[in-house]
């Protein structure tokens, strides 16, 4: 990671930023109407089935994401070649992502084959890496500071950004949900960098923004275009390459959460992936109603979605359910701000009086929110339970567990650190425990709606 303050900054390097961002918006903008017209000529249409009418919509509109990045990346190499073999690496791993999602689009894959493909996403950066082409360094965590996991980690790499890339495609299919939330996490991420004083995060983050803008601009509300596959999977691609390029983990982490719980509940309930075009033919979650209001199945082998969740107190418009969800991905922003401010005070890099007062300042606006949306309360509840657990379960770390005297474990050239494994097998009993919690409230709250209805 490139500090911020180690570059020279001048006038000429802001002008830069903003021309990437103008290009990158202009050019996104103006080739939209182009391949929707396209898309629709050639057939490749999709229907939007949380309207009665179920219209005509073009597919695949993700492809322009991927060109947007393309042509921005070119400049990112010109204004920026301290930057430029990262840049490379992201704009590869876009490009596979995106072109996986369009086979996907073409030819419908199964979700394990899609998953599996999803993993060679992250080959460019995880042979990079090996290979000294670009450099990726262990996680910084509250309170362990950075982690010893030089080895295991780049070993990772594909695993996540598989992760990320199917993470995001489990929640999509309103009207600008996918495109909206991924913009809202990129933007977040922004901020975070700048606060995380990470280079990366600023030269990457803004050309991701200035594409994503004009997407949702064409997505939302009522679509003309669908992003599809792949679409879903290159914003997947992006969000990861930010966060590993920048050493965002933590900050990722919590902007990434309402996809994260989201994937719990679907995974739990249709035992496996599943994208949400797979769910609604086979366990739908939600009821159309003839007014084009949306209802949550109350069917007990229905898949467990975060929209079900929303939708069982009441059926909502999909403006007003899409609203809910961009809601809830603010308020993981603003946990993605004061995880930087917390890591930044547990690394002895600020006052203590510093995170009190951003506490403060973002709890109005948190508020605000959850008074305008009362029925993401209990989500936003679970959400604080689980990160504030995380930050005790931190603290016992490296109180009790960190101190003990045990040599790192040689396994070839692998060397595993003794005190991190302990750390883990302490973990995964608690994260099982709100896991289960987080279900069984799930359950609670379609039951009571089903008592309503009757």
């Amino acid at each position: 990671m490139t500090l911020i303050t180690e570059l020279n900054w001048n006038f000429f390097k802001i002008l830069y930023l903003i021309i990437i961002f103008v290009i990158g918006f202009l050019v996104t903008y103006k080739i939209l109407p182009l391949i929707i017209k396209f898309m629709k000529k050639k057939g490749h249409v999709g229907y939007d089935i949380h309207k009665n009418a179920q219209p005509e919509i073009a597919e695949s509109g993700g492809i322009v994401l991927v060109i947007g990045f393309a042509l921005v990346s070119i400049f990112l190499i010109l204004f920026f070649p301290k930057i430029s073999h990262e840049t490379l690496i992201f704009l590869l791993t876009v490009i596979l992502a995106g072109v996986i999602g369009f086979i996907d689009d073409l030819i419908k894959l199964k979700s394990r084959y899609k998953i599996i493909l999803s993993i060679f996403c992250g080959g460019p950066l995880f042979f990079a890496n090996i290979l000294g082409f670009v450099s990726i360094s262990s996680p910084t965590i509250p309170f362990l500071d950075k982690t010893r996991l030089n080895f295991i980690y780049p070993l990772m790499i594909p695993v996540i950004i598989a992760v990320f890339v199917n993470s995001i495609n489990m929640l999509e299919g309103y009207n600008g949900e996918g495109s909206g939330t991924s913009l809202i996490i990129v933007s977040f991420l922004f901020i975070c960098g700048l606060l995380w004083n990470s280079a990366e995060a600023v030269f990457f983050t803004i050309p991701v923004i200035s594409i994503l803008i004009p997407f949702f601009i064409f997505n939302k509300y009522p679509a003309k275009i669908f992003p599809g596959d792949v679409g879903t999977l290159s914003m997947g691609a992006m969000i990861a390459c930010i966060m590993l390029f920048s050493s965002l983990e933590v900050a990722t982490f919590c902007a990434l959460l309402t996809h994260i719980i989201n994937s719990f509940y679907v995974i739990n309930s249709v035992r496996g992936f599943f994208e949400s075009s797979d769910i609604h033919k086979e366990k739908s979650d939600i009821i159309l109603l003839k007014d084009d209001r949306i209802q949550a199945s109350d069917k007990r082998d229905a898949a467990l979605t975060l929209p079900r969740l929303i939708l069982a107190k009441g059926p909502l418009t999909e403006p007003e359910l899409v609203k809910n969800i961009f809601a809830i991905s603010m308020s993981c922003g603003f946990f993605s701000i004061l995880s930087i401010i917390f890591l930044l005070v547990s690394t002895g890099n600020l006052e203590f009086i510093v995170l009190v007062i951003s506490v403060i300042i973002l709890f109005i606006p948190t508020c605000y929110i959850l008074y305008k949306f009362p029925r993401i309360r209990g989500i936003i509840v679970q959400m604080i339970i689980l990160l504030v657990s995380l930050i005790f379960f931190l603290f016992i770390i490296e109180i009790f567990i960190m101190p003990l005297p045990f040599d790192d474990i040689s396994f070839f050239i692998f060397e595993i650190p003794v005190n991190l494994l302990l750390s883990f097998l302490f973990l995964v009993p608690g994260l099982v425990v709100w896991y289960i919690l987080t279900i069984k409230s799930f359950w609670i709250v379609i039951e009571k709606m089903k008592k309503k209805k009757e």
